[in-house]
């Protein structure tokens, strides 16, 4: 299988680093949150659980944790309770590392109501190979094929939400994204034949290890470029009038970006979240 050409300026793109790296961020601000129900899958891990302060400051309605250890995602939000009496904290279990609780939590998402925001944010990087009771690695499990299997069984209910006669915005589902996608993809390599399966190459479980420690940013860049696909393939976002926020105008930019940020009813991309 050839190494894939990606020039250095690609893979390392120093100058756009610099640019990010003295770029000033407006803020949220409570007017685009207000009332709203945000769902964040990983909270009790670095970014998303600082995320989950950050949101608790913005006047939502209700914050849900979607977590693999229950008791974790208690204790965080009891350390958020005393503090914001005002926001309804529910912990939802799921296991990435099985379709089936995946499928059960995309079903207790279908049941509840309206969800404004959704965040992915879970990883994992292993120092050996390990696998699934599903059969497949662990970080491309958790990473891609679990997401990818979320985000297909909930997408019907965010689609529908995107038509909401009131005029509310379209549902923003976002991923986290990673530097380790432009460190590793230099090293990536493509099957030699289109009968060849990629995802049966990197779940092999005799991979050596410098695979293993780029794994994570393999994985990545199979969610990234199944997202873009997904994002191409959907309608083009309604229209939106004065009443919608903007949110659903970032959704709407031109053309999908290499990030992993996605809106139902969009036909891109929008700009890339926190990266890891």
């Amino acid at each position: 299988m050839p190494p894939a050409k990606v020039p250095t300026s690609e893979a390392y793109p120093l100058k756009a680093w610099r640019r990010q790296a003295k770029s000033k961020l407006a803020p949220p601000t409570p007017a685009a949150y207000e009332g709203k129900t945000v769902l964040l899958v990983g909270a009790t891990g670095v970014i998303l659980s600082d995320a989950a302060r950050i949101l608790s400051n913005l006047k939502i309605d209700t914050l849900i944790f979607g977590v693999r250890n229950v008791k974790k995602g208690e204790a965080l939000a009891d350390t958020l309770r005393p503090k914001h009496a005002d926001v309804d904290f529910k912990t939802w279990e799921i296991d990435l590392f099985s379709f089936e609780s995946v499928k059960k939590f995309a079903a207790m998402i279908n049941d509840y109501g309206r969800i404004d925001a959704i965040v992915m944010g879970s990883a994992i990087m292993n120092e050996e190979t390990k696998m699934t009771k599903d059969g497949w690695e662990e970080t491309l499990q958790l990473v891609h094929l679990s997401a990818a299997l979320l985000f297909a069984l909930i997408l019907p209910k965010l689609l529908a939400h995107a038509e909401d006669p009131t005029g509310l915005p379209p549902v923003v589902l976002s991923n986290v994204s990673s530097l380790s996608i432009r460190s590793t993809s230099p090293f990536l390599k493509l099957p030699a034949t289109p009968a060849e399966s990629y995802l049966g190459h990197l779940n092999r479980a005799d991979a050596t290890a410098t695979e293993r420690r780029n794994q994570y940013g393999y994985a990545k860049i199979l969610q990234t470029c199944w997202l873009r696909d997904l994002c191409a393939r959907l309608p083009p976002a309604p229209a939106t009038g004065p009443s919608r926020s903007t949110r659903s105008t970032r959704a709407s930019a031109p053309r999908p970006s290499a990030s992993s940020a996605s809106s139902p009813r969009s036909s891109c991309c929008g700009p890339a979240g926190p990266s890891r």
